[in-house]
């Protein structure tokens, strides 16, 4: 759902855009084909800037402001692209403010900052009620509710779900996947092989997590996001958190 929120967003962004183009002298059609080109732009920073940690604060500063440059250049390359190859076109010379650096990022950021807001409201929302994940299990459709799932183990070829009831089920689906899957706030990647559900740990220390009756290992690398989210979660009522790698 939060995906088909996110892109009719976009789509209602990209005739925004396109509306201003038209006041450069294009026609509409060809505004909204040049504000379609946004839209790799944004995907990108979707992807990418969740993914930068401020835990080092210059490094995060870093990261920021290449990707932004990235997503830029991109941007210009592409208005620049579509108007030497694509044939319809090819008459209409690109208007010097669709190649103006400081004029796309006013649009990626006009647009990036309402999607944050959507993002995180939507995640509230989805916290409110019970999520059903359906997957396939010994080739069996199975059915379980994310917060009874207390954390996913890769083994090798296989993964496997394990249930606050002690359940296991076992599935294809990759823990990079299920990462993906199981997005709403609560689960959090310890290690390469284990993505745990916070609600669910009884007890910590510096190298391990116990989850249920299971004590998992917790790899450095994860480290500094771990101690992120799970600052976080001590602002949730619903969690039993309260300070951990501290």
């Amino acid at each position: 759902m939060r995906y088909f929120v996110i892109i009719g967003y976009w789509c209602v962004a990209v005739v925004v855009i396109a509306s201003i183009f038209v006041s450069f002298d294009y026609t509409f059609s060809h505004a909204l084909f040049m504000a379609s080109l946004y839209l790799p732009a944004l995907l990108c920073l979707r992807i990418m800037l969740p993914q930068v940690d401020f835990s080092n604060r210059k490094e995060g500063i870093r990261n920021t402001i290449f990707i932004g440059a990235g997503v830029i250049l991109l941007t210009i390359l592409l208005m620049l692209l579509a108007n030497m190859n694509t044939e319809a076109y090819a008459s209409c010379d690109v208007h010097g403010a669709m190649i103006n650096p400081l004029f796309i990022t006013l649009i990626l950021t006009a647009i990036a900052t309402p999607q944050i807001f959507i993002e995180r409201w939507l995640g509230k929302q989805a916290k409110l009620q019970p999520q059903t994940i359906d997957f396939i299990s010994n080739r069996h459709h199975t059915s379980l509710q994310m917060s009874d799932i207390a954390f996913v183990e890769s083994n090798d070829s296989e993964v496997w779900i394990h249930t606050a009831s002690n359940e296991k089920h076992r599935t294809k689906t990759t823990i990079s996947q299920w990462e993906s899957i199981l997005d709403n706030g609560d689960f959090i990647r310890i290690h390469r092989a284990y993505l745990i559900n916070v609600l669910h740990i009884v007890s910590h220390n510096a190298t391990s997590i116990k989850v249920l009756d299971a004590e998992l290992p917790v790899s450095r690398k994860y480290r500094e996001v771990i101690k992120k989210k799970l600052q976080e979660s001590e602002n949730s009522k619903n969690s039993p958190i309260t300070a951990i790698f501290s």
